[in-house]
């Protein structure tokens, strides 16, 4: 056994071989499997000098995967693809986890890094790339790492535009990646496989594509050294400049109304509970940036709402302004900027993005956490802990009593149509609080927050990953899947409209059904494009004028014609479902999700919301504008 333990530690064996091996020694299924695993656990823990491997092209590429411990690998299959499922089947390590469409592979690895804060890897067909851009460009917007590989065209074949060739496979992606190179021989896969990964995973993270020739993955007898993906490493946790941290103190000490707007780089930091200190310090409220996260507890009473796609109370009148680790609000994200007179403070770890937009007063790059930090012990240096409360207790004070009455007003607003039938968003949202457990993840995809102010979203409560800042349809399934990956013992909830639903959504029912990822899917199905149509209608020419304004046609927003069975199509991938009108039946529902999650089974809950016109009133549109193409013939065929 040792001599064979010696083989398969130094790489000059399988995974597979060696478990037939000890198989041979006599070991029964139980003892293989423990040996096996002790063995793999050793195995995926490379020496700092790195390990000679043999092999092929692909071989070399899943070593390397090994000793960056990617876990999973999410794709598509592909005959081009046939050599890198050989090297993951005897080389073992990452497993493979499949998708029946590109963009939806794309999406799971999205949202396995949201989760994760670790780089994801897919692998598609070279011919898939047109669609894999499509979620790409999602998680190039929320500063991804994902590492996308794709095959291509053997080099042995020059361009000819023949079978699958185009001019240029790799220029397309430039739009949604920060760095994509072409293998052109397997000598330098290792190289390149471990530079794509450190690229992807240097902050500000994102994007990266590899494409590899079929011959070059096939290519045999290919000799190569693998080092430990650490050595490769850039720690980026550096202090910001002391000078600038004690300003910023002393500005957000004198204000007489400060504001902090906060961002994905606050959560990728694991900074969360620093920016709380912080606010809770001054009594700053804290607006939540344009982000796939939530920065900053939502039921916090420093909470100010939401900086981008709508403005926060909190902005008017504010004298010092801080943005802390996300995108400058502005017009651009349908949202205002900063008061001209107020200080404004950028402090960022994506420094390259600090001052494009709006003059900046004080500009701190640095680690998110580290800037937090140093601010807050900075203040606490300045002030005496007495007067600190002075100024604080106050402003809490008078947030707690506005978050009351909000409270208080959102229920008063929400019993007219409590137990309605099409359902109350309110209602719906309500009901998930209740029903979901204190620490579920919310993966949303929605064109309305409203479960964002009935939902538990606190430290140590309910968490929110999404919805992407891309906003390009057809997410939140499959990312969820990667979520529900990356935290198997946490409960994960994916809401998604019926429109993103049909936006290629369902194909990611497949994979759900096939790896037993248990989720429970909630389809918001008010059979209608509903905020795209208010916004149409906002938009138009016609509706703005009194006297054409009865011209006005929802043309493009209506889908309950033919009306889609959701819970039907998840049945066909052996996914059950159900459809809930009242919320009395979605109560019930949500308590067979749970019960078939606890089962380790995904569950589809159809539910019926109602239309909400521009001002968030209950409304009703069904008219489209009708065409029948068999209606045309003029033979019956």
């Amino acid at each position: 056994m040792r001599d064979l333990l010696r083989k398969f530690m130094d790489r000059e064996i399988s995974r597979r071989q060696f478990g037939a091996g000890l198989t041979a020694l006599g070991l029964g299924a139980a003892a293989v499997d423990t040996v096996l695993a002790a063995a793999i656990d050793e195995a995926e823990s490379f020496p700092r000098d790195g390990v000679k491997v043999k092999g092929t092209g692909a071989d070399i590429l899943v070593e390397t995967f090994r000793a960056a411990n990617v876990r999973y690998v999410f794709g598509t299959t592909g005959t081009g693809m046939s050599p890198f499922f050989d090297a993951l089947t005897t080389r073992g390590g990452a497993e493979w986890i499949m998708s029946v469409a590109e963009s939806q592979a794309t999406a799971m690895a999205h949202g396995y890094e949201l989760a994760t804060g670790s780089p994801a890897v897919a692998f598609v067909p070279g011919v898939a790339i047109p669609s894999t851009m499509n979620m790409l460009y999602n998680a190039y917007k929320d500063k991804s790492s994902l590492l996308v590989y794709s095959d291509s065209s053997s080099t042995e074949i020059p361009f000819r535009d023949m079978f699958q060739q185009i001019e240029d496979w790799v220029e397309p992606m430039v739009q949604f990646t920060k760095w994509r190179w072409k293998v052109e021989d397997a000598e330098h896969m290792s190289e390149i496989a471990r530079r794509a990964y450190k690229l992807a995973q240097t902050p500000p993270g994102g994007p990266v594509h590899v494409r590899i020739p079929q011959n070059v993955l096939r290519q045999r007898d290919v000799e190569s050294t693998v080092y430990p993906q650490g050595r490769f490493t850039i720690p980026v946790g550096m202090r910001p400049q002391p000078e600038l941290v004690e300003q910023t103190a002393r500005a957000l000490l004198e204000a007489g109304q400060p504001m902090i707007t906060a961002g994905a780089e606050v959560s990728r930091a694991g900074a969360k509970d620093a920016l709380v200190e912080l606010a809770e310090l001054l009594g700053i409220p804290v607006a939540q940036g344009f982000s796939a996260f939530g920065d900053f507890p939502w039921r916090h009473p420093l909470w100010g709402g939401f900086h981008g796609l709508g403005v926060p109370a909190t902005l008017a009148g504010t004298d010092v302004f801080i943005n802390i680790g996300c995108q400058m609000p502005g017009p651009g994200i349908f949202t205002s900027p900063p008061p001209r007179s107020a200080m404004i403070i950028e402090a960022r770890s994506d420094y390259q993005s600090i001052g494009m937009t709006y003059p900046t007063d004080i500009a701190i790059a640095g680690g998110i956490r580290e800037t937090i930090v140093d601010i807050t012990d900075a203040i606490k240096g300045m002030a005496s802990a007495e007067r600190l409360r002075k100024i604080s207790a106050p402003r809490l004070a008078a947030r707690r009593e506005a978050q009351a009455r909000a409270e208080i007003s959102r229920k008063e607003k929400a019993r007219e149509h409590w137990n309605a039938s099409p359902m109350s968003w309110e209602r719906m949202s309500a009901e998930l609080d209740l029903a979901l457990d204190d620490d579920a993840i919310i993966v949303p995809e929605l064109d309305y927050r409203t479960p964002f102010y009935w939902m538990d979203f606190d430290r140590g409560k309910k968490t929110v990953i999404g919805q992407t800042t891309g906003f390009a349809l057809g997410w939140a399934i499959a990312a969820a899947q990667g979520v529900k990956i990356a935290e198997p013992d946490r409960q994960v909830a994916c809401l998604v409209g019926d429109g993103a639903m049909l936006f290629g959504e369902i194909e990611a029912l497949w994979s759900a059904a096939r790896y037993d990822i248990p989720i429970i899917i909630v389809v918001f199905n008010n059979r209608s494009y509903d905020n795209e149509r208010n916004r149409l209608q906002f938009a138009s020419p016609l509706y703005s004028r009194k006297d054409t304004r009865d011209q006005w046609r929802d043309i493009s927003g209506y889908l309950g014609d033919p009306v889609v069975d959701f819970s039907g199509l998840a049945k066909s991938f052996g996914i059950a479902g159900e459809l809930a009108e009242t919320p009395e039946q979605f109560g019930k529902a949500l308590r067979r999700a749970r019960a078939a999650t606890r089962e380790g089974r995904p569950y589809l809950i159809d539910a019926i919301v109602m239309q909400l016109d521009r001002r968030g009133n209950r409304t009703e549109h069904t008219w489209y504008p009708k065409l029948s193409i068999a209606a045309r013939r003029s033979r019956n065929v």
